[in-house]
């Protein structure tokens, strides 16, 4: 038999400006969507299962990405199954001020904006 069957297996996908693992139940692979903006990015990334922000979430600003980690939410106090969704969301930094981006939750979809640099 091929496969993994163990509880503890993992998922990933990535194309090079994004980074997306899914520890424990594998799963799906989520997937980010960017919009450009005249004075933004935005990279939206979907966290299937986590319909609120969770409190013990973790984000670190770089210079060229945010990585974050972001805990599935327990089904009560006891329930330690839940997934982890951990990575990053890179942006071009000579075009974007990553270190200065806003995060945002909501409905499941993390949302990363980047500004751009002003120009003058």
């Amino acid at each position: 038999m091929s496969g993994c069957s163990s509880r503890a297996s993992n998922s990933a996908a990535s194309d090079g400006n994004y980074k997306l693992e899914i520890e424990e139940y594998g799963g799906g692979k989520g997937p980010v969507r960017w919009t450009f903006k005249e004075d933004s990015c935005i990279a939206r990334v979907d966290i299937p299962g986590c319909k609120v922000f969770p409190p013990d979430s973790v984000y670190d600003y770089q210079q060229t990405h945010v990585r974050f980690s972001i805990p599935e939410e327990a089904m009560d106090q006891n329930d330690h199954s839940g997934r982890k969704y951990f990575g990053f969301v890179k942006f071009d930094p000579a075009i974007y001020d990553v270190v200065n981006a806003k995060i945002k939750f909501r409905n499941g979809v993390l949302w990363v904006t980047a500004p751009k640099y002003h120009q003058g």
